[in-house]
């Protein structure tokens, strides 16, 4: 069984992906956010602030994919946090998707991949719930595609 964390505020949209997620018997979801949600009783709910960087470690522990719904506006910051809770808890497989539509904040979004990785931190960036959906095989939308050298966060997930 693989273990999936995902990490950040929690809307309608991500609640949608959670749910298809819990139905998936080979995963044990859980769910760190500070947002109060409903939530499957198959998934372990953890609420805290996602910039709480000794409760994400912790939530991190034994993680084996953390998926991190981020603004755009907070991507920088959360980026360091993520890093240093990645970095405590052994290099869980990482995978970022902004949970907005924001395109005018480019900075954020590259200093966001420097801070990961200066840090040695093993990160896919991807836009939106659909990609972050498609990729763990649950939604037909379009994602990154990855090379033959490449290795997307589902391979490494999978290894």
């Amino acid at each position: 069984m693989k273990r999936l964390l995902l990490a950040g505020a929690i809307d309608s949209a991500s609640q949608r992906l959670i749910q298809q997620l819990s139905e998936n018997p080979q995963l044990a979801v859980t769910v760190y956010t500070a947002s109060q949600v409903d939530l499957p009783d198959t998934v372990t709910a953890l609420t805290e602030e996602v910039l709480d960087e000794g409760g994400l470690s912790a939530a991190m522990l034994d993680q084996d994919l953390v998926v991190a719904l981020v603004p755009t506006i907070h991507l920088a910051q959360t980026a360091q946090t993520l890093a240093t809770a990645v970095r405590a808890t052994g290099n869980p497989q990482l995978l970022i998707t902004k949970t907005d539509d924001i395109d005018d904040l480019p900075l954020a979004e590259r200093q966001a991949r420097q801070t990961l990785m200066a840090a040695g931190v093993a990160f896919d960036l991807v836009e939106g719930l659909g990609s972050v959906g498609s990729l763990l095989g649950i939604q037909p939308t379009s994602a990154p595609v990855f090379g033959p050298d490449e290795v997307g966060p589902l391979e490494r997930f999978a290894e």
